[in-house]
C-alpha cells in the first residue's frame, strides 16, 4: 500500500513538473516576438514622364539600379531588446536621370526612401551618401546610399541617414520605421524638396518575412 502510495505520488509530481515546464516555454514564446523583414528593391518607373508613381512596367530612370532594405525588431515581454532598420540604395555612374554623374553630384543627390502600407506613406528616410564603389560583375562605378537607424538604450541613433516615422507633422520625428511583412520600400529622387511632384521613383520593393 505504501508503495503504491508513493508511485502515486511521484507521478503526480511528475505530471506538475511537466505542466510547469510547458507552461513556461509557452510564457516564453508568447512574451518574445521577434520581426526580421527584408524588401529587394528592384528598378521601376512611370512610361512618361520618369516620376511617380512607380510602375514596374514603365521605363526606369536607372534600370542598374539595385537596393535592400532590412528592419529587425525584437520584443521580449514587453521590452524592446533590438530595432534596427538599415539598407543600401546603389546607383551607378552616370544617371544623369537621378542626378548623379560624378562624385559630386552623387554627395549632393537627395535621395530618399519612402515606406507604405496599404497605399498610406507611413515613413520617409534620408539617405546618406557612402562612396564610390566598384561594381564586381561588369567593373561600373556605382554611387551607395545608406539608412541605418536604431533603438539603443531607449534613444534613437541615426547612424547613416534619418528617417522621419511621422509624416503628418511638419518637423522631422526622427525614429526606426516600424516595417512589417508586406509593406512597400520606394526609392525616389528629390530634385526639388518644396515641389514633390517632381520626385523620380527609380526603385521599389516589398518587404517579407526573412
Amino acid at each position: 500500500m505504501r508503495v503504491l502510495y508513493k508511485s502515486l505520488v511521484v507521478t503526480t509530481l511528475c505530471v506538475a513538473v511537466s505542466v510547469f515546464m510547458l507552461a513556461d516555454v509557452s510564457y516564453a514564446k508568447v512574451s518574445k516576438v521577434r520581426v526580421h523583414v527584408v524588401a529587394d528593391l528592384e528598378p521601376c518607373g512611370a512610361a512618361a514622364p520618369t516620376t511617380s508613381p512607380c510602375d514596374p512596367a514603365g521605363t526606369p530612370p536607372a534600370p542598374d539600379a539595385e537596393g535592400r532594405m532590412r528592419h529587425v525588431k525584437e520584443t521580449r515581454k514587453g521590452v524592446i531588446k533590438v530595432d534596427k532598420f538599415k539598407g543600401t540604395v546603389k546607383i551607378p555612374i552616370p544617371a544623369s536621370a537621378l542626378g548623379v554623374v560624378d562624385e559630386a553630384s552623387a554627395e549632393n543627390a537627395d535621395i530618399r526612401l519612402i515606406l507604405s502600407r496599404n497605399g498610406t506613406d507611413f515613413a520617409e528616410c534620408l539617405l546618406e551618401f557612402d562612396e564610390i564603389d566598384e561594381d564586381d560583375d561588369d567593373d561600373e562605378l556605382q554611387a551607395q546610399f545608406k539608412v541605418h537607424v536604431r533603438i539603443h538604450k531607449g534613444a534613437t541613433q541615426a547612424k547613416k541617414g534619418v528617417c522621419d516615422i511621422d509624416l503628418g507633422t511638419s518637423d522631422i520625428q526622427s525614429g526606426v520605421p516600424d516595417s512589417q511583412s508586406g509593406d512597400v520600400a520606394t526609392a525616389t529622387f528629390v530634385i526639388d524638396p518644396n515641389t514633390r511632384g517632381a520626385d523620380v521613383d527609380f526603385l521599389q520593393g516589398t518587404f517579407e518575412r526573412h
